[in-house]
């Protein structure tokens, strides 16, 4: 049996590069490609919202003519995408990993980020550096990556990520871990984001795994421990 091809989904901000570790870790056994989806958005004539993004990766998907349904690996929001689609069945998804999204989202964690958009609204320059650096990154972290991440974040469109993160607010946007009806890995970081308790009772086959040492941007900062740990669910959905 050929083994699953894998789109990568990037975080809120985020550029699709950022998966580049593990494409060049797994490209010699696997189709894998990184989506682009927060920047595709600009092509979009209308409203975006989480539902648009979420469609514009089925399509990317589709496009790419896979020859058996992808894993879907998304990281930050881009998890929280992977679960919707993997949700809705827009496309065929044999599994997903949601790598350090705050999911499912509670009631402090939706309050906090509403409480955000004012500031973003303002200046958003200001307030995503500040937001990033302030809640994304740990000690042990390189801080040249970082650096680099966040210089590019403060450049992402502001219309098209404020309408993204406002949607987060609305009601039933995001799946519950028990509306996933394919097998789920989750990954946190060191920061722990994702809800490992609700992820493994709502779905107690899942696998769960956390990075040691790293903050928000597991791909580019520990790669050595991700890629691994992806390796081994991978061949188990397989």
């Amino acid at each position: 049996m050929n083994s699953s091809p894998i789109a990568c989904l990037h975080g809120w901000c985020c550029e699709a590069s950022h998966f580049n570790p593990q494409i060049e870790y797994f490209s010699p056994q696997r189709r894998i490609i990184s989506l682009p989806w927060q920047s595709s958005l600009l092509e979009h004539d209308g409203p975006v919202d989480l539902a648009v993004a979420a469609k514009r990766i089925e399509s990317a998907c589709l496009a790419e003519k896979f020859d058996q349904p992808p894993i879907l690996v998304g990281h930050s929001m881009g998890g929280m995408l992977a679960a919707m689609i993997a949700r809705d069945l827009g496309v065929p998804v044999k599994a997903i990993v949601v790598i350090d999204a705050t999911w499912p989202l509670d009631q402090v964690s939706s309050d906090f980020f509403e409480s955000f958009i004012p500031g973003l609204e303002a200046d958003f320059q200001t307030s995503i550096r500040d937001f990033f650096t302030t809640r994304l990154l740990s000690p042990s972290d390189d801080p040249v990556i970082n650096a680099r991440i966040i210089d590019q974040v403060v450049q992402s469109d502001p219309d098209v990520a404020l309408a993204v993160f406002r949607d987060l607010q609305t009601p039933g946007r995001l799946p519950a871990v028990e509306d996933i009806p394919v097998p789920i890995m989750g990954i946190s970081s060191s920061l722990r984001f994702l809800d490992r308790d609700n992820l493994l009772h709502h779905a107690p086959d899942a696998w769960y795994g956390q990075i040691a040492g790293s903050g928000h941007f597991i791909m580019q900062q520990a790669p050595a421990q991700l890629n691994p740990m992806l390796a081994c669910f991978f061949d188990h959905v397989d």
